[in-house]
């Protein structure tokens, strides 16, 4: 080869590593992007405190812990409420898979209101207008009498709320969108 030769394939080599060193490119290591992931959502057991479960909902303000009261029906172990978008939302914790069907039974033996709310590893969301079915489920027959004979009334409801903030508390914590229709 001749040195003339060399010479040139050396500036050419030159060149190209300059030109290299100017793009970022360092060659075939370079490693590429990871992948992006999905957002991972808390972890809900059953028998976890309700306030707990509320408090990790986004956009779940003032949660409360409420009192079961006299005898928790069906494996009722807490209850919290928050504000979601303007509207009260109790969560029911239960003590086991069997339990929270409570819910269901409660409603449909209620038979006269259609819900929407949400379900999930040890607790159940649904928007309160009252507290008839919070008293339902904690045995305060006395309060719902009490209710009764004073005259009060159910407020309307909010098919679309409910089934909104049912939706916002599934996305946060997984579970599912339950509809009760009579």
């Amino acid at each position: 080869m001749s040195m003339h030769l060399i010479a040139r394939t050396a500036v050419a080599l030159a060149a190209a590593s300059v030109l290299l060193a100017l793009t970022g490119c360092s060659g075939p290591s370079q490693a590429a992007a990871p992948a992006p992931t999905a957002t991972s959502k808390p972890t809900t057991y059953y028998g976890e405190a309700a306030s707990a479960v509320a408090a990790s909902v986004s956009g779940c303000t003032n949660v409360t812990a409420l009192d079961v009261a006299q005898g928790p029906v069906s494996g009722l172990t807490s209850l919290a409420s928050c504000v979601l978008d303007g509207r009260t939302v109790t969560f029911y914790g239960w003590t086991d898979p069997s339990k929270g069907g409570s819910i269901a039974e409660t409603l449909a033996a209620n038979a006269d209101a259609e819900v929407w709310y949400a379900n999930g590893d040890g607790w159940t969301a649904i928007v309160q207008y009252d507290n008839q079915l919070m008293y339902q489920l904690t045995n305060q027959a006395d309060k719902l009498l009490a209710d009764g004979f004073a005259g009060a009334t159910r407020a309307p409801a909010d098919i679309p709320g409910e089934k909104s903030a049912a939706e916002k508390v599934v996305a946060a914590l997984g579970g599912n969108v339950a509809h009760y229709k009579p």
